[in-house]
């Protein structure tokens, strides 16, 4: 689970920094060209599903968290913008990102209105940024637990092979990306999980 302390989920980077070393933003281009990025699950290929629990406040760098996430649930008064061109600069990952998983123009209003305009968790839910608002917010570490102990019921093995497949899915065509789903099932073939599964179920009784 990646969640937050205080009133802020993730702001994204120190703007105070920024406009004091006189280096700002240039001191990542490296590693933004070369996508070597490595704080989300989706840049350290995390294999286990992850939860992002957004309390209060996610902004700028923090969506990158939000776009990664396997599932994203929210307090009810968490709020979402974007305000990388209210201080001049470009949105870029973080937002294509999201277009992979909520409406487009939606993602581009975002992006556009910058720190003008924000998402109350209840729209973010409407347009498909997050699976879950919880209320009273005091409850949303409590409902990611629970939410992740379901998700540990289930085959370790057949999740991670899933997990993978979906995510392929957004960077493929349809035909291929059945075809990569296709190895990643058929890869399992002969997993002790895929014995004890249906067995567990003839014989009424969870699986181990």
């Amino acid at each position: 689970m990646h969640t937050g302390e205080g009133r802020a989920f993730q702001t994204g980077a120190d703007l105070s920094e920024m406009a004091g070393d006189g280096v700002g933003m240039r001191r990542y281009q490296h590693d933004l060209l070369d996508l070597d990025l490595h704080f989300t699950s989706w840049h350290q290929k995390v294999a286990k599903p992850v939860i992002a629990a957004v309390n209060g406040i996610c902004a700028g760098g923090g969506l990158h968290f939000v776009a990664d996430a396997d599932i994203v649930i929210a307090a009810s008064d968490a709020t979402f913008f974007d305000p990388h061109l209210s201080v001049g600069q470009v949105t870029a990952i973080e937002m294509i990102g999201l277009a992979k998983k909520m409406p487009f123009e939606a993602v581009m209003r975002m992006a556009l209105c910058g720190s003008h305009e924000r998402l109350t968790a209840r729209r973010a839910y409407e347009l498909g940024m997050v699976s879950q608002v919880v209320d009273p917010p005091e409850r949303l570490r409590e409902e990611a637990q629970e939410l992740a102990e379901k998700i540990a019921r289930d085959s370790p093995a057949a999740m991670a092979a899933t997990k993978k497949a979906l995510w392929a899915a957004l960077e493929l065509g349809l035909t291929d990306a059945c075809r990569v789903g296709a190895q990643h099932l058929v890869g399992l073939w002969g997993h002790a999980d895929q014995t004890e599964g249906p067995r567990a179920f003839v014989e009424k009784r969870p699986p181990h």
